[in-house]
């Protein structure tokens, strides 16, 4: 059986892959990197630091369709958002699905999430199957009341997912979601091999993962030092005002590449509404929207007018059912 541990560069990952080590051998590993081709030059570089130390096998994947994030993002003719966060099933999860697939034989996989990271990790178990959701649904109306009903405080998002899922089981309608990618094939190979999964760091705090990777003899990522709380996507569609700020301070370069993929995409990178929209020249049919030199100029402005600003709901984080982001 071989042992695959997905590893994106992040501190969850990283951890998990000291503790797969530990428990069956660096020499039995395989770290799997999801390259989007978007990532910090200096999560590359620590990627590749952190198996030469360990000394484990390590593979890189990349999508089949697409070279990259932009690349993506032209074909598709738009970024990714808030409520189509496709660049993480395309870029990270679909290469993965396709190298999981490759394989004629017995696997166990390691992932590094914690369920203290968001509404959506919550749910997960320390231990289960990869392909779990192609057999079983991940969301239906009965889990969304399940999830939200009890709950003393819901976002806008929120409120409108319950009650429209009240609406559909009053109709009798449970909307029963699977995955689909590759899907035949899927059924096929569980057949014949097995994909179990261990999170071992399911259960820990960040805190806590940061203490066992300088135990071990490691460190985190560098970008952790230098205020960023991600180090997935460079920056993410889901980062936030401080991020982007800490970006422009920091690393000006991404922002000039972040301005050429908006010419490239011929769209804006930022949904509307990111920053108020007196800040905005982007206008499409009367409608504002901001571009990258608004939202810079925006951050680096006062402070204090920026945090009077409410940004878009959202959980703050691009989200993979796998979970192979961070």
């Amino acid at each position: 059986m071989k042992v695959i541990v997905s590893f994106s560069g992040g501190k969850d990952s990283q951890a998990s892959l000291i503790w797969a080590c530990k428990k069956f051998g660096a020499e039995n590993i395989e770290a799997v990197f999801c390259d989007t081709g978007w990532e910090h030059e200096l999560t590359y570089k620590h990627v590749l630091e952190v198996v030469e130390k360990l000394n484990v096998k390590h593979v890189t994947v990349r999508s089949k369709k697409y070279k990259n994030f932009v690349d993506m993002a032209v074909k598709k003719k738009r970024f990714p958002s808030t409520k189509a966060r496709f660049c993480t099933e395309e870029l990270k999860t679909k290469p993965m699905v396709d190298y999981i697939l490759d394989h004629k034989e017995h696997l166990f996989i390691v992932q590094g999430i914690r369920n203290d990271e968001s509404d959506t990790r919550k749910s997960a178990l320390e231990s289960c199957t990869y392909f779990r959701f192609y057999f079983e649904p991940y969301l239906s109306n009965s889990l969304i009341v399940q999830k939200f009903e009890h709950r003393e405080k819901l976002s806008l998002v929120q409120k409108v997912k319950l009650a429209k899922a009240k609406m559909r089981l009053e109709a009798g309608k449970e909307d029963y979601k699977f995955h689909t990618y590759r899907k035949k094939e899927v059924i096929e190979w569980r057949k014949e091999f097995c994909d179990d999964i261990y999170r071992p760091v399911l259960k820990n705090t960040a805190q806590e993962v940061i203490d066992y990777i300088l135990q071990n003899g490691q460190k985190p990522n560098p970008l952790y030092y230098m205020g960023f709380s991600r180090v997935g996507c460079f920056p993410c569609i889901m980062c936030r005002h401080q991020e982007i700020k800490n970006i422009s301070g920091s690393f000006p370069e991404h922002i000039e590449k972040l301005k050429k993929a908006e010419v490239e995409v011929g769209r804006s990178f930022f949904p509307p509404k990111y920053i108020p929209d007196f800040y905005c020249s982007g206008e499409d049919k009367g409608k504002k929207f901001p571009l990258v030199a608004d939202v810079v100029k925006y951050v680096q402005g006062d402070l204090n007018q920026t945090e009077l600003f409410k940004e878009p709901e959202s959980d703050g984080r691009c989200m993979s059912v796998y979970a192979i982001c961070e």
